[in-house]
């Protein structure tokens, strides 16, 4: 544990570069929004030369209410002969009258100006520099951002290995699969900063090291080929060129220049996730070049905020050494916020007694002693009789759980899964009887512990389902919030089996798949029995089916479905219904907003595998695709920890921690960073041996070495959710020595204290079994005076007890709703063409900034809407949505019309034939019979 320079929002403001490491819970939105209002109203920056610049759209959105509320705040509190507590606004307001009097008239100013502020995310910010630099930059103005670079990769690389096979110049058993070809690729093409190895121009590279460099560069030169050729940008393009622009020899001073007289202050958010391409241009416009020629103007003021050890987004293209090399670069002073406002005293002790002496991949990413909030000095969870409970609970799994034949130290992983996630269920049953809150306010009530209180944070999405499902046989309600692709479901597959078989109707084999799938519901022993007349029948229906697809649309056919078929009641009588109809239902608004024509069968179908093989990997929550809470009751809460980083819970319990596959990727990991050349590299040719096994290998425990800092750093995230109680669970399966939580638990001295040298390594950590797990704990448990507890667990009881507040409910006779009021129709009319042009028109943001369950990774980078360019500039590069939404593919444009006058099919439509036995009340809707497009024909 490593001591910080606090940072102080009161003291003098900041400038030339300011770093500020923002630990979890310090308040980093709080602090940026008071620079920017103190920036304003105290150093009289107008809010249009103001640049805050953050990695995601909802923390984007997040940043500008934040900041606007300030100003706001300033203003009345300026305004207001009372001393604010706020400690922003008490420095606002320390002043003589005249000078209140003026921070006033700026702080409103602030206000009424506050559009023009430049408040948005890297890619956002690019595409404005871009288009106001106009023709002093080489690019095209016409040029559609578009997002397809997996698709299309993945078809150029087919294109390639085809080629290749049919040249003969290779034996096609030499020649890369086509996944590994994609992969090393898009790992080319997505780190463009990056150095690729092996050198193409070694002369002593060959075989397959030489075959692999050459295809990925065909396939880099190929994708650049076809982008140009289509008129389309990447997002990485739209860096690239930027930083392609700044640093122009010729025009690059002068644009440098312009940004420089544009913007005064540029505040960074979440630092840690920038990569070098990004940091170039920042440090290209506010950085030291030019120090001598800024036109006589203000030497721009840089401040970045970030934490390096919640960098886990790698695989993002983030890069966390690009953020220590700018933090702690020369002439950049750096500072912490010190003080933890989300969590008790008690478990902030915890976490400090388990992480000091703790790095996370690097010597300058350490652990950081934090201070607790006075409201949350004696807060604590506490059991029913008022006993306070421990605040971190250490979960061992190494009982008499099974193990490896030949290595009895090792548990199987299917049995270490299998007691982990019955002890995660019985432990939150238990909590759930027995714990209780503390309230938030001195005048609050403790309260007993709720399901939606906790949540619980698995290392993939995959895992969720086996989650639910044990807490399920406890009788304890949980959800999957915002989790893996849609498009990677059951519910995706079973869409996919329907549209297979009515592109092609009369084809015997997919109409025998349909058959079992969930529209049609046949049994595996139906199917088999079935006669010839009984599959003639099928295949009529699914002609009739298919016409009423091509002829009346998507939203005709899922009526026509459900009525016939009694699809929503067999799929809700599964174990699973809620989140198989919620994903069902899903799909099928995905297929509408992709294509709201009446299309045909075969076209429909393209579209759905176009979908499907999208790129969720990088960033699967930030899609439309992303899966929905099939439920809004009272439940726990399952989900992904790079999901959870950002939000915050009463408890958390975290099962997944000692999963070693991220760890044991770092053995054909690609990427990694040298640090020699201060630069990332990616290995082109990662799994193949080249120049030879020594120098291979010494990649190998580089890789390995990143890759349990990584590990850790995930780990860091997963123990800071927490307001006042998290549980995590160990298991030694196989590799899970190497991870970091092995790290964290046993790379410990006699007195329970991080040995440093056994931490730092790259080896496996000795790791005791049984009850020597518990006994090596002791000296950390007994030095925590309660606050941890470690618990050996055994294998699971086969017939667990429900919790008691999960009694089904009693069932009442429905009654139809009555409308207790008056419809105002003079308000407004909606119309179908309303609504589709609301599912079109462009959004700053597509998430509430408010809605405390999107969490930092819930979505990608959004770009400026063509209503905030500057007049008269080209219009060419496509808005916000067009990266994350299929809403606003050119096939959207708007619906067609009926012969009634009416859109035929639209998302209305669409919800009413899926709530048609649902028995809400739509009768009395207002229609508006004019269905021209709102944009006309695009």
């Amino acid at each position: 544990m490593t001591d910080i320079v606090p940072f102080s929002i009161a003291a003098e403001l900041p400038r030339g570069r300011l770093a500020i490491e923002a630990s979890a819970g310090t308040g980093k939105t709080y602090a940026l929004a008071g620079l920017a209002a103190r920036y304003v109203v105290e150093a009289e920056v107008p809010i249009g030369e103001l640049l805050v610049v953050t990695f995601t759209r909802a923390a984007a959105a997040e940043l500008r209410d934040r900041v606007r509320a300030r100003l706001v705040d300033a203003a009345d509190a300026l305004a207001s002969n009372i001393d604010p507590d706020d400690e922003v606004l008490a420095v606002l307001c320390d002043v003589p009258d005249d000078e209140r009097a003026r921070r006033l008239l700026l702080a409103q100013r602030a206000v009424s100006d506050f559009d023009s502020a430049t408040i948005t995310t890297i890619h956002g910010f690019a595409q404005q520099v871009l288009g106001s630099l106009g023709t002093s930059v080489p690019t095209d103005p016409d040029a559609v951002l578009v997002d397809d670079t997996p698709a299309l990769i993945a078809q150029v690389a087919t294109d390639l290995l085809t080629a290749e096979a049919v040249s003969c110049r290779h034996p096609a058993e030499d020649l890369p699969k086509h996944p590994k070809l994609v992969a090393a690729a898009r790992l080319a093409l997505g780190n463009p900063a990056a150095q690729l190895v092996p050198d193409a121009d070694d002369p002593d590279l060959g075989g397959d090291a030489a075959l692999r460099r050459r295809l990925v560069d065909t396939i880099a030169d190929e994708v650049d080929r076809r982008r140009r050729a289509s008129g389309s940008l990447s997002f990485d393009d739209l860096l690239v060129r930027l930083r392609a622009a700044l640093d122009d020899p010729d025009r690059g001073a002068a644009a440098r220049h312009a940004l420089r007289r544009r913007y005064r202050i540029a505040l960074i958010d979440e630092f840690q996730d920038t990569d070098p391409v990004q940091w170039a241009i920042f440090d290209a416009v506010f950085g030291a070049r030019d120090a001598d020629s800024h036109d006589g103007g203000p030497t721009p003021t840089l401040v970045l905020v970030g934490d390096p050890k919640q960098a886990i987004y790698a695989f993002r293209g983030a890069d966390v050494h690009t953020y220590l090399d700018a933090a702690h670069a020369p002439g950049t002073d750096l500072c912490g916020l010190t003080t933890n406002w989300r969590s008790d005293a008690a478990y902030l002790t915890a976490l400090e007694l388990l992480l000091e002496g703790t790095t996370f991949g690097d010597d300058r990413i350490a652990f950081h002693h934090v201070d607790h909030a006075e409201r949350n000095a004696a807060t604590r969870i506490v059991d029913g009789n008022g006993d306070p409970l421990p605040t971190l609970a250490l979960r061992l799994a190494a009982g008499d759980i099974d193990r490896h034949s030949r290595r009895p130290k090792i548990v199987l992983t299917e049995a270490a899964r299998d007691a982990v996630h019955h002890d995660l269920a019985v432990y939150i049953r238990d909590l759930l009887e027995d714990a209780w809150l503390p309230g938030r306010t001195d005048d609050d009530r403790p309260r007993p512990l709720q399901p939606d209180d906790i949540a619980v944070l698995v290392a993939t999405g995959a895992e969720g389902p086996e989650v639910r499902a044990a807490l399920e046989r406890v009788g304890v309600p949980a959800v999957m919030a915002r989790g893996d692709n849609v498009l990677t479901s059951a519910a995706a597959t079973q869409w996919h089996l329907l549209l297979s078989a009515l592109a092609r109707p009369a084809d015997v084999r997919r109409a025998r798949a349909v058959a079992v799938s969930w529209f049609v519901g046949w049994t595996g022993d139906e199917l088999a029995a079935a006669d010839d007349d009984a599959i003639a029948d099928l295949h009529a229906t699914l002609h009739r089916w298919a016409d009423v697809l091509a002829g009346q649309g998507l939203a005709t056919l899922l009526g026509t479905l459900r009525a016939e078929t009694g699809v929503a009641a067999r799929v809700l009588a599964r174990s699973d219904g809620d989140r198989a109809m919620t994903d069902l239902d899903h799909v099928a608004e995905l297929l509408q907003l992709a294509a709201p024509r009446r299309v045909s069968p075969a076209m429909l179908l393209a579209t759905f595998e176009q979908l499907a093989g999208g790129d969720d990997e990088g960033d699967p929550e930030a899609d439309l695709a992303a899966r929905r809470v099939e439920s809004e009751s009272r439940a726990v809460q399952i989900m992904t920890t790079h999901v959870a980083k950002g939000l915050e819970f009463e408890v958390v319990c975290c099962p997944s921690l000692s999963h070693a596959t991220p760890v044991k990727k770092a053995f054909v990991d690609p990427v990694r960073w040298d640090p020699d050349g201060h630069r990332r590299i990616v290995d082109v040719a990662g799994d193949v041996t080249w120049p030879d096994a020594d120098t291979k290998a010494a990649r190998t425990e580089q890789a390995l070495a990143e890759a349990i800092g990584s590990n850790l750093r995930v780990l860091y995230v997963a123990l800071t959710r927490a307001r006042h109680h998290t549980a995590l669970w160990w298991a030694p399966t196989d590799g899970a020595a190497a991870t970091g939580l092995a790290r964290v638990l046993f790379a410990r001295d006699a007195d329970g204290r991080i040995d440093p040298a056994t931490f730092t390594g790259t080896g496996a950590v000795a790791t005791p079994d049984g009850e020597d797990a518990v006994t090596a704990l002791a000296p950390l448990v007994d030095r925590s005076d309660g606050r941890i507890a470690a618990t050996l667990v055994h294998r699971p009881d086969r017939r667990p007890r429900r919790w008691a507040g999960g009694a089904a409910p009693t069932t009442a006779e429905l009654q139809a709703a009555t409308l207790g009021r008056r419809l105002d129709r003079r308000a407004g009319r909606w119309s179908f063409t309303a609504i589709t042009a609301r599912a079109h028109e462009d959004h700053d943001v597509g998430i509430d900034p408010l809605d405390d369950t999107v969490g930092d990774a819930a979505d990608a980078d959004e770009l400026i809407p063509p209503d905030e360019r500057p007049d008269g500039l080209p219009t060419g590069v496509a808005s916000a949505h067009d990266r994350t939404s299929v809403a606003e593919t050119p096939a959207a444009a708007g619906p067609d019309a009926g012969p009634d006058g009416l859109p035929s099919d639209g998302p209305a439509q669409l919800a009413l034939s899926f709530d048609a036995d649902t028995g809400s009340d739509v009768g009395d809707t207002d229609v508006d019979t004019d269905a021209t497009p709102p944009d006309g024909d695009r």
